[in-house]
């Protein structure tokens, strides 16, 4: 460390690119190739000039539309002076995306980098997103970047950084990057860059002996980068040689600088996710929020089946049509899109691009299930249900009969699985008045299938378990719910196996009173309410053999909601699925459940892993799962809340409530004023669905296995109907699975490059595991060692089934 070296700035070319925003993304692919070609003319003319880009996507757009433009770019690289930064499709919502989607970010970026320039970004760079997941640190790090530069949020009004504000980030499994929160905007040009540059050397959350500061220029948002007055007016001061020294930078130079200047004792540790800003962005637009999930899901049991099927010999991988598929969905995560902040007319792009995705993983699910089950031996004649299970571990879960297996009322049928026992199967509503399905519950084995056959006759079954329904009390051998006449909430949830109330005042649909803009700036979040539903019509939709469901219809001035409650004879799950006509304006809608626990914690999955917060009543992210630990009556108890497309919830001493709907006006920004006679469009109006499993629990969210059941809910198994034929494999096949509670395989592809089979896992509970990952169809098992928190990536030969552990760019 050199204390007498002189005060440096950084001076960092940059044209920040929000491709999609106040704009369609035809807009902003042109605006791609004006800012590279204006930043390529500013660096012609000035030697010394550097430029900072990222966004993987931004560099094949100009690559498939201006070769010459790209050639260009390619030269500037090789010499040093434009810097690849980001290492990622887009800059996307750092809070929203699953962990595996972050992983795609960085798997085809980096590997696209290194294909056209011969090199990787090794600064990871989302300056303009509203927050950011504490796990990041590893996963970035397991993408080759060990450096960070964010603007958000802001370390003047947002978040407080007592040491400095360039840190060692923490994941929770101690991988490490060197992060810096902007001290000023990524834009500055004209006064704004000279007030800047004379304003850093005196910012007050430096770190002691800092002598390294980064400073942004150049136009941004709708593109521009450097313009000639800014490099003029950089050169000028560079002339005067007066203050701080003034140098054309690139953030890899200002981290090597920073380190080479520093203290390793003023460098501090941060172990915690870098919030809060903009927590309207974790819930408005729920519409795109619910698609990604989908999406994301749909995309991993494609690559589950297609590369089961490729194993199999029964098909060829697809792998160039996957790849196309992540990039749709990847670009689509880019923070104001996903956030929710952009305009109306870009959310039909949005639509589009998600539903070609899903379209495309739906096919190549549907050929790779296809491609083995005409091998299975179905024999004899009928309707052979082939019940798939896409996760790798086995599931007991409810199932639906597709429409054409379950045919009419006036056919009676029975059930039989593989071994020809019968199995209890109930007739329940089908989607047309005269139509009817079929549901049964499923044991299946991890990562295959099982086959169950429909006979004709109906065949009684004995019930081992009870079951009652009214329109008031719902009950089977693991639950007592009650429902108030008035609102149709839930008003008990009684364990009848820990003999515990579990709510205190209710399961209950709450508006509140939302004056704050699209992205919820200034807000911490939101307590007045504007009224409840109410008014409930209840009655029995469902009841026999299998399941039972409760419906309540209730209303809140122009909005009404369908509340269904299932509960099943032989599973221990409460199903709660609610649609919402919500025709309201500035007004939130929160499912709130009010609870008997005390001294709680709440915990939150966060990609590939999870987060634990204290019960403030802050509004907070969240992905698949949200968990209430503390006591009941001394007892150690909580209630998990499972989702399939939320992202939002608060949580304050035993009241949880997760975050459904919210309706500004489309990108109101914290300047602009809605006018209701203006009649601008509003967010989250007409229909939504949504979609909850309840999961009370004694002892902690551990024990309940939570993460798994999660998954469970987000990928139901897939119910093919085959035809009656023979063949060479078996009505009961596993292909993959770990034995593990607390690893959790979250992928199953084939590799980029090789002849490989990629696996990929993590540990969720923050506890070492040894496990077993065996292929039982190949006679193989491997032993495996998780460290608490470890994201670990296997590949796999397909000839010699040699295993080898890699990064997540599968190296």
């Amino acid at each position: 460390m050199d204390s007498e070296k002189p005060l440096t700035l950084h001076m960092i070319g940059h044209g920040h690119i929000d491709p999609t925003w106040l704009w369609r993304w035809t807009e902003g692919y042109e605006e791609v190739r004006a800012t590279f070609r204006s930043a390529l003319a500013r660096m012609d003319e000035t030697p010394d000039l550097r430029f900072t880009a990222s966004s993987a996507c931004f560099y094949q757009w100009v690559k498939d539309t201006e070769p010459e433009l790209f050639e260009a770019i390619r030269a500037r690289v090789a010499e040093g002076r434009w810097e690849i930064a980001g290492g990622l499709w887009v800059e996307p919502d750092c809070n929203i995306p699953c962990g595996e989607s972050f992983a795609r970010h960085g798997l085809y970026s980096q590997r696209f980098f290194h294909r056209e320039f011969g090199k990787r970004a090794r600064v990871a760079f989302n300056p303009d997103s509203f927050g950011h997941a504490g796990t990041l640190p590893q996963i970035f790090r397991k993408l080759g970047m060990d450096r960070y530069v964010y603007m958000r949020p802001s370390p003047v009004r947002e978040m407080d950084y007592p040491d400095g504000t360039t840190f060692w980030w923490e994941a929770p499994d101690g991988s490490r990057v060197l992060a810096c929160n902007l001290p000023e905007s990524y834009n500055a040009v004209g006064e704004e860059l000279r007030d800047r540059m004379a304003r850093l050397p005196r910012f007050p959350h430096l770190n002691p002996g800092q002598r390294d500061i980064l400073c942004f220029f150049g136009v941004g948002n709708h593109g521009g980068g450097p313009t000639k007055e800014a490099v003029a007016h950089i050169l000028s001061v560079q002339a005067q040689g007066e203050g701080a020294a003034v140098r054309f930078s690139t953030l890899g130079e200002y981290f090597d600088a920073f380190q080479a200047g520093m203290d390793p004792a003023n460098v501090p540790v941060i172990r915690n996710e870098l919030q809060h800003h903009a927590r309207g962005c974790y819930s408005v637009h729920a519409e795109v929020k619910r698609l990604n999930r989908r999406v994301e899901h749909a995309l991993m049991t494609a690559e589950r089946f297609a590369a089961a099927a490729w194993l199999l010999d029964a098909r060829d991988y697809p792998a160039d049509q996957l790849e196309k598929a992540w990039q749709d969905l990847l670009y689509n995560q880019f923070h104001d899109i996903l956030a929710g902040t952009s305009l109306e007319s870009s959310y039909a792009d949005t639509r589009d691009a998600l539903g070609a995705a899903r379209h495309r993983a739906d096919v190549i699910r549907n050929q790779a299930i296809q491609g083995i089950a005409r091998g299975i031996d179905t024999t004899p004649e009928g309707n052979t249900l082939v019940v798939v299970n896409p996760l790798a571990w086995p599931v007991e879960c409810p199932v639906l009969a597709p429409p054409a297996a379950a045919r009419t009322l006036a056919e009676p049928l029975h059930l039989v699985d593989d071994s020809g026992a019968i199995v209890p199967l109930q007739t329940v509503r089908g989607e047309r008045i005269d139509h009817v399905r079929r549901a049964f519950v499923a044991e299946l084995p991890a990562m295959g299938y099982r086959c169950y056959h429909l006979r004709s006759g109906a065949v009684p079954v004995k019930a081992a378990r009870g079951l009652e329904a009214s329109p008031r009390l719902l009950e089977n051998d693991w639950w007592r719910l009650a429902f108030d006449p008035e609102s149709g909430a839930l008003c008990e949830l009684f364990d009848k196996q820990n003999r515990v109330s579990v709510l205190r005042g209710g399961l209950e649909l709450a508006a509140l009173v939302d004056h704050s803009d699209t992205w919820g700036h200034d807000i911490d979040g939101w307590r007045v309410e504007a009224g409840r539903f109410s008014g409930a019509v209840l009655d029995v939709a469902e009841c026999g053999e299998v399941l039972a469901t409760v419906r309540s219809r209730s209303r809140f001035r122009n909005s009404e909601a369908v509340l269904e409650l299932t509960l099943h004879r032989d599973l221990p799950l409460i199903d709660c699925f609610l649609r919402v006509n919500w025709q309201e304006a500035y007004t939130l809608l929160k499912l709130g459940f009010d609870t008997h626990i005390t001294g709680g914690a709440v915990t939150a999955e966060a990609p590939y892993g999870h987060q634990e917060r204290p019960t403030d009543g802050g509004e907070e992210p969240c992905q698949q799962w949200i968990d209430l630990s503390g006591e009941i009556g001394g007892m150690p108890y909580g209630l998990a809340v499972l989702n399939d497309g939320q992202y939002g919830y608060d949580a304050r001493g035993g009241v949880l409530r997760m975050t459904l709907l919210r309706s500004p006006a489309y990108a109101h920004h914290d300047n602009g004023r809605y006018d209701a006679r203006a009649g601008w469009p509003l967010m989250d109006q007409g229909w939504h669905e949504t979609r909850l499993h309840l999961l009370p629990h004694a002892g902690g969210w551990r024990g309940a296995r939570v993460p798994k059941k999660a998954w469970e809910l987000n990928v139901p198994p897939v119910v093919h109907v085959e035809s009656a034929h023979p063949g060479h494999r078996p009505q009961r096949s596993s292909l993959l699975g770990t034995e593990s509670g607390n690893v959790l395989l979250s992928v199953i592809k084939c590799a980029e490059d090789g002849d490989d089979l990629v696996i990929r896992g993590y540990e969720t509970d923050g506890l070492p595991a040894d496990t077993r990952l065996h292929l039982p169809h190949f006679d193989k098992t491997y032993d495996l060692h998780f460290a608490p928190h470890e994201i670990k990536t296997l590949r796999i030969h397909r000839d010699t089934w040699e295993m080898r552990e890699t990064n997540l760019l599968e190296e």
